[in-house]
């Protein structure tokens, strides 16, 4: 049998004419798009940066392109449409319309004297803000608090040192018994030094007071323990860092706060108030470039107790508002420290929830927030492939990054309202299956990201680190990428 050779502007019809309809909000003018047989791959990390009415548009390179084509959503047409087309990574777009904007990119690859068209991304919607809301957060963004959190640059913990509570001890127990208890190696200035050689800038030291404290109802922490925080401190504040001390774990007594036993809850307040009062006190001459933090992850569910979440929110604001108000009540140069406020949990969406409030504070631009970021908790805290709740071996995917932006966003809240932001911790566990230690892929993505991130939003991030980066003993970095993310 013969077989008739169909046109092919006839077979395009045809197949165009059996195409689903794409809805308005995600869809295209078919027009705009020319089609290739292998099309190039979508961009990667669309993202955007907004500036007033101007947004800068920015993603990663696609092998094999020749330029990209910008799309806009057209909302009176209903569908996206051509903006331009460029040959760089990156564009700016002026003179955009207040509230929601939405943008698609495709790689593009030259044919003769036209363009092919690759896969189209994600759509990004760019939000500009009214002229009051503009107003409002260009003031915050330009507060003391947001500027001293950029200040701050890259930051460090020395995990599993000051904060360490060893039971075991006994009576006769020094200070750097417990500075060593787990397995860490007592802190020297040549130590801090180097951190500072490396490209640190800030250091954290997370505190177990009650490690040397009387147990009479009175909390007096111990003179010797105050002493070798001193010399910690000292160390930071001579290299010409910030220097950042709390009151940490220290042995799990925060669940008293949510107890129904009226007595316990009111003890655990009474502790907190007299370890603050101390620490304030002792404190309250040196230098602005030392910093309180108010909690550590303990602030939220684990002072729940039989509560309500809201009720709990309650709680945790209460807590942080009795911090501040001890703190400044203390005089000295306390009367305008710079405070960081721990959020619910240090967790990022339940700290940015609206039932969380900062305290109220008769300084001015003083206070900053902190959250921690060991998200997906699967793939930076699990650290064996039998891990009850979830493991993951690997970060790094388009949806991995996304999803880390989107995080980071929701902090904004805090800057536009004139507080800087501290990613206090975060980290990935190496995998520890066999009694090996090693390194999850894609973890110097994770940390290069949380790096960058935080640096392009003026936030403070600081790596937990208990050896496993910067080796205490040689002094020196465990990897070498670590030089390219911190140096």
């Amino acid at each position: 049998m013969k077989i008739k050779r169909i046109p092919a502007i006839i077979l395009a019809a045809a197949m165009l004419g059996t195409m689903p309809i794409v809805p308005p909000e995600t869809g295209f003018s078919l027009s705009t798009v020319a089609y290739a047989a292998e099309k190039l791959d979508a961009p990667k990390d669309f993202s955007a940066s907004v500036n007033g009415t101007a947004a800068v548009l920015s993603w990663s390179a696609v092998k094999g392109a020749d330029a990209y084509r910008i799309y806009q959503y057209d909302k009176s047409a209903k569908k996206f449409v051509s903006l331009k087309t460029v040959t760089s990574t990156k564009t700016s777009v002026n003179g955009l319309a207040e509230g929601k904007n939405y943008f698609k990119v495709a790689a593009l690859t030259k044919s003769g004297s036209k363009y092919i068209t690759g896969n189209i991304s994600e759509k990004i919607t760019v939000t500009v803000a009214s002229a009051a809301e503009s107003s409002a957060k260009t003031s915050g963004k330009n507060s003391a608090a947001v500027t001293l959190a950029k200040k701050m640059g890259d930051g460090w913990n020395l995990g599993n040192t000051m904060e360490s509570v060893a039971t075991w001890l006994g009576a006769d127990a020094t200070p750097k018994d417990y500075e060593k208890a787990w397995g860490q190696p007592e802190t020297t200035a040549a130590m801090i030094k180097s951190l500072k050689a490396g490209g640190f800038d800030s250091v954290r030291v997370p505190v177990a007071w009650s490690n040397m404290m009387s147990k009479d109802g009175k909390y007096t922490i111990s003179p010797e323990y105050f002493d070798r925080i001193d010399e910690i401190v000292g160390y930071i504040l001579d290299n010409d860092m910030y220097c950042i001390i709390n009151i940490h774990w220290d042995g799990g007594w925060w669940e008293d706060f949510g107890s129904s036993d009226e007595k316990v809850a009111q003890a655990a307040m009474d502790k907190y108030t007299a370890m603050w009062k101390q620490i304030a006190k002792h404190y309250k001459s040196y230098s602005d470039k030392l910093i309180f933090e108010s909690a550590n992850e303990e602030l939220g569910s684990k002072t729940k107790g039989s509560s309500s979440m809201n009720e709990s929110y309650e709680r945790v604001n209460g807590i942080n508002q009795k911090f501040v108000d001890i703190v400044r009540s203390t005089g000295g140069k306390n009367k305008s420290r710079f405070l960081l406020i721990a959020g619910y949990d240090t967790d990022i969406s339940k700290t940015a929830d609206n039932r969380f409030k900062m305290p109220d504070d008769t300084a001015k631009d003083r206070l900053l927030v902190s959250v921690h970021y060991y998200s997906p908790s699967t793939f930076c805290i699990a650290d064996k492939k039998s891990n009850s709740w979830g493991y993951s071996d690997s970060w790094g995917t388009e949806t991995d990054y996304n999803t880390m932006r989107r995080d980071f966003e929701k902090m904004r809240k805090f800057t536009d309202a004139g507080y800087g932001v501290i990613i206090g911790e975060y980290g990935v566990c190496h995998n520890t299956d066999g009694g090996k230690h090693v390194m999850k892929k894609g973890t110097d993505k994770f940390l290069r990201s949380v790096n960058d991130l935080s640096s392009e939003m003026g936030y403070c991030a600081m790596i937990w680190d208990c050896s496993d980066w910067f080796n205490r003993k040689t002094q020196s970095y465990n990897y070498d990428f670590l030089k390219d993310i911190y140096d």
